[in-house]
This record gives structure tokens, C-alpha cells and sequence, in this order.
């Protein structure tokens, strides 16, 4: 974006959203970000601390503003509605529900169905109608073929309701657009890890959850060993070592997306933010086993638990990771020829996953996890 423009952002509180905010000002752009307060922060307060942990210091372009995307024009006043309207070249809406419960599903579609409807419609007043809607690879669902950028319901059935929340949102999106009412560009990431020179990440969901369960087992375990050493943990998980998990860094997405959304002709297309080279389960797993100086941690199918029940916490761990284990078993294909050569020569680039990295982002967290023990 080589020109400062207004943007309305919301989802600014959280891991895309938060380092996409910082991205969006250090680019000199003025944001207006839209946030929820709790009983004890403001949206202010709330948006600014964790502006903090981004790294970011000054804030002088960036507002705050009170809302809530479940609400019809996101709660706002008509005097800030009208305002709003009035002043804002674009919309990034980063904001969803990112539970995978099923006993969660009808907040789960309140927020991401209805919740990118009613910001739909306040991009429909705006003069540009320009909307960057931020979305997941993970439409595809239980595809097992090669999900191209320029899909979106394919007949594909879902590994969870927040897939299939993301893909409808989607889909309203398009018909809104192929009416000429907006004008939209989709960004789908794929599982979004720490920054890729520092490790660092802000909030821990999917492969950090896995990560934060087995240092929580082996803090226990370790409380009883006489010496300190590596721990034999003999734990079955569901699923699969030649399957891969497409891990990209928090910084390739956030600058690919902002990169993409600078060119006038990337209007009206579907972006893949996903790693060329997805990261097969057993190199992932065993160096995040080496890290932990763990043992015994084995990728497995299910005919292993008939032939051997589970023990107590091999129940326990898949009760804690059941909503993690299908993405184990098999994910699908990202096509990104798209988001590569809209990218080609312009600077962001996504690293593969190399011994390196998985060494600097789970040891950041690992650090991280000691540090608050």
C-alpha cells in the first residue's frame, strides 16, 4: 500500500489480527480498530496491551473504537456509524470465533456467519465497498485432493464447524460480489506459527496447544524423577507420520496479505497464505519430542488402540486434543500459485519449515512455558 489510507480493522486483540494492526501502521496507515471491553479493561486498554506484545510503542494513528461484529453495524452509535462510513477506504476483518467444539456451534456460526454479515453490510455503505476478509485454508475441509485458491464449496464435507462457518462467511462474501454490491479479497492461512526470525508468538492455539499438553504431562512427571533427564513417555497420538501439517509463520502472512492487498488487480481474488512446502507430522513431532527431551511419543493409527487400549493418559491426552487429532490424520492440498505470483520479487516469502526454525519457535514457547512456571 504506497498510499496512507483509513482502515476499519476488527480482530485486532487477536494473533493474525494483532500483528496485522502493527504491520498496517508501521506502513503509515491510520487504523480504527473495533474491540470489545471486559470488566476490567477497555477496548483501548485491551487493543494497546496488546499492541505491547507485537512490539509496537506508538500509536498515534491508531483508534479504538467500541463494538461487536455480532451486533447489526457492529453496535455503533449512528453518529459513529456515519462517521465511519464516511472515512474508511477499506475494511480488514480478522475477527471469528476459533473454537472447534461442537457444543460450541451456535456461537461458533454467530460469529463467523452473522458476525462477517453484519460487517458486509457496513462495507456496503461505505463509498469503496472495499473489503479484506481474512479466512482459513482449512474451507477445504476433508478434501484429499488439491484445493485450488479459486474454490470455495466443492461439495467437501468438514472436519469442524469452524471450517464450515469460515467456508459459508465465504460464500456470502462471493455472491455479494458477484452482484457488484463489494469488492472483496480473501486471505486463507493455514496453521499460523511464531515469527519466523524470533520464534515469538502471542497467543497459542493448534500446534501450541499440543506442545503446551506435553510440557504440562512432563512438568508431572518430571516432579518425581530423582534426577533430572530426559523422560520415557510411552504415549500413542492418532495419526499419521508421512501426513503433513502446513505450518506458516505470523510474519510471511501478515506481509503477504498486506503486500497482495497494495495491488489494484489482486480486487476480487482468493490468496492461499500457506507454506509451498507443508511439513510432514514426523519431522515436526520429533524434534519438538528432542526439545521437550521427551521419549516413547508415537504417531499411530487406530488399529493400534484395538489391539492395545489406551492407557489413562493416552485417554486422557486425546480427550485434551480431540479437536486437533483429525488435522493429524491427513489435511489437505494448497494450491498457491495465486499468492506466489502476486508475491514474485516483491520480498515476502515463506521459509520452509527446516530443523532451524521448529528449533526457534518451540523453543521460544518451551522458554516461554518455564518462564511462567
Amino acid at each position: 500500500m504506497s498510499l496512507s489510507k483509513h482502515i476499519l480493522l476488527t480482530g485486532a486483540t487477536g494473533f493474525l489480527g494483532s500483528h496485522l494492526t502493527a504491520r498496517l501502521l508501521q506502513s503509515g496507515h491510520r487504523v480504527t480498530a473495533v474491540a470489545r471491553g471486559t470488566k476490567t479493561a477497555s477496548p483501548k486498554d485491551r487493543v494497546e496491551e496488546v499492541m505491547h506484545d507485537v512490539g509496537l510503542t506508538q500509536f498515534e494513528n491508531l483508534t479504538v473504537v467500541e463494538g461487536d461484529i455480532a451486533l447489526p453495524d457492529l453496535g455503533f452509535p449512528e453518529p459513529l456509524r456515519n462517521r465511519i462510513v464516511s472515512s474508511t477506504d477499506e475494511v480488514w476483518h480478522c475477527a471469528a470465533s476459533l473454537s472447534f467444539q461442537q457444543e460450541d456451534r451456535d456461537e461458533i456460526f454467530r460469529m463467523n456467519v452473522d458476525g462477517t454479515r453484519h460487517v458486509i453490510d457496513l462495507v456496503k455503505q461505505m463509498p469503496s465497498r472495499r473489503l479484506q476478509h481474512v479466512s482459513t485454508a482449512y474451507i477445504a475441509g476433508n478434501r484429499s485432493d488439491l484445493a485450488l485458491e479459486t474454490d470455495i464449496d466443492v461439495g467437501q464435507n468438514f472436519k469442524n464447524a469452524y471450517e464450515e462457518s469460515k467456508c459459508r462467511a465465504e460464500l456470502m462474501i462471493d455472491a455479494d460480489q458477484r452482484r457488484g454490491e463489494i469488492i472483496a479479497s480473501v486471505y486463507r492461512p493455514s496453521i499460523v506459527i511464531g515469527d519466523s526470525r524470533s520464534g515469538r508468538a502471542t497467543h497459542f492455539h493448534g500446534v501450541y496447544a499440543f506442545i503446551r499438553a506435553l510440557w504440562t504431562a512432563l512438568e508431572r512427571l518430571r516432579r518425581r524423577m530423582p534426577e533430572p533427564g530426559p523422560v520415557n513417555l510411552p504415549l500413542r497420538v492418532l495419526g499419521a507420520d508421512t501426513q503433513t501439517l502446513n505450518f506458516v509463520p505470523i510474519d510471511y502472512v501478515v506481509d503477504g496479505m498486506v503486500e497482495i492487498a497494495s495491488r489494484p488487480e489482486s480486487a476480487g481474488g482468493a490468496y492461499h497464505l500457506a507454506n509451498p512446502t507443508p511439513t510432514e507430522n514426523r519431522l515436526w513431532l520429533s524434534h519438538i519430542c528432542r526439545l521437550l527431551a521427551v521419549e516413547g511419543i508415537q504417531l499411530v493409527g487406530e488399529n493400534s488402540f484395538l489391539k492395545s487400549p489406551m492407557t489413562k493418559l493416552e485417554a486422557l491426552f486425546q480427550k485434551q486434543m480431540a479437536f486437533y487429532y483429525p488435522y493429524l490424520q491427513g489435511e489437505p492440498r494448497f494450491d498457491c500459485r495465486r499468492t506466489l505470483d502476486a508475491l514474485n520479487n516483491t520480498g515476502p516469502y515463506c521459509p520452509p519449515v527446516t530443523v532451524e526454525l521448529i528449533d526457534r519457535m518451540v523453543g521460544w514457547y518451551v522458554d516461554f512455558l518455564n518462564a511462567r512456571a
